[in-house]
């Protein structure tokens, strides 16, 4: 950091506040809310300096001053105190989520809601990316002569079932036979991994029953390769209106938009490779999008690998030590929920 204690003690000030008011400070409001030891004649004079340094910027109608982008990473790399979810509330939530765990779909997709609850901005949570997951188990269920389900569950616990139409009459002892082939030819896969040649191989292992072969497991394949890589839960949506950056009808309209627009969202919020806490603030989002936002993004992981990320999307005057709290507590629970179900 190239500022002295008192200017950090200055620019720590007009954050909190900023964050707290939506208002511009002012040397006055400084001198009179926070006990800085200094005039507001040397407030005012380091604030100009903070400026010029573009820790601060000043809004056109206003002779109060705001954070930059700047000033809010200076912030949370080396000011911010992580606000702490209270012991009974803890608690509330870890028992809550441990109902929740029936498949991990519904687990996150409660985590959003918690989370934009917790934080009142926007909760995003991408699911582990089905393709690149292993395939644990394949079980195909008959429905009529003409209709399977093909259930297949993954290392992460991510179950899909994809219907399959079958022209051709099958059994169930000739289904048993084919889901047996299947598992024993696919597991510790992944669906990215299932290339041509692999029905080739089917096809030689099973060779009495290559005219079943050679018109299931091409559709098997097919339905399991359509699965959405990955879903994203959205909570949250319409807590922008609370904020009052967003009583520009354009830039509500845009954010609104950036929100409908799923894949943008799923790589905006992959875009970090990181592993724990990301934060990026406003003008340093890669995508355009995103760039009047700021977005906190926490991952979770099965055998030591990151599957999925968890974030909040907000205005850049965001109460980032409460919201870095509440990540940091959920992606904790949910790791050591998927540690515990898939050790």
């Amino acid at each position: 950091m190239d500022l002295n204690n008192r200017k950090i003690k200055i620019l720590q000030a007009i954050i909190h506040d900023y964050i707290e008011t939506a208002e511009p400070v002012g040397s006055r409001t400084l001198s009179k809310k926070y006990s800085l030891g200094v005039s507001p004649a040397t407030i005012r004079n380091e604030m100009s300096d903070l400026e010029e340094l573009g820790y601060l910027t000043q809004p056109h109608t206003s002779a109060g001053r705001i954070p930059s982008d700047k000033g809010y990473r200076l912030y949370v790399d080396n000011l911010m105190e992580i606000k702490m979810i209270a012991d009974l509330q803890r608690k509330n939530i870890q028992n809550n989520l441990l109902r929740k765990f029936g498949e991990v779909e519904q687990l996150l997709q409660y985590s959003s809601k918690i989370i934009s609850q917790l934080t009142n901005y926007t909760s995003a949570v991408l699911t582990p990316q089905i393709k690149e997951n292993k395939i644990k188990r394949i079980q195909l269920v008959p429905i009529d002569q003409q209709s399977i389900i093909a259930v297949m569950v993954t290392d992460t616990g991510i179950i899909k079932n994809p219907l399959v139409n079958v022209k051709e009459g099958i059994n169930s002892d000739q289904l048993e036979k084919v889901s047996n082939l299947l598992n024993q030819k696919l597991q510790g896969m992944t669906i990215s991994d299932i290339e041509n040649q692999m029905l080739q191989i089917l096809m030689t292992e099973l060779s009495e029953f290559n005219s079943i072969i050679e018109s299931v497991a091409p559709k098997i394949f097919s339905a399991l390769e359509a699965i959405e890589d990955a879903e994203l839960f959205l909570s949250g949506t319409t807590n922008i209106f609370n904020f009052p950056e967003f009583n520009d009808v354009f830039k509500a309209k845009s954010f609104l938009k950036m929100l409908e627009e799923k894949q943008t969202i799923s790589s905006i919020i992959s875009s970090s490779r990181e592993d724990g806490i990301n934060i990026s603030i406003g003008s340093e989002n890669i995508y355009q999008e995103a760039k009047e936002c700021s977005l906190v993004t926490a991952t979770y992981k099965v055998d030591g690998v990151i599957v999925g990320r968890l974030s909040v999307i907000g205005p850049t005057r965001m109460d980032y030590s409460n919201v870095v709290g509440v990540m940091n507590q959920i992606s904790q629970y949910i790791n050591e929920l998927l540690r515990t179900r898939y050790r």
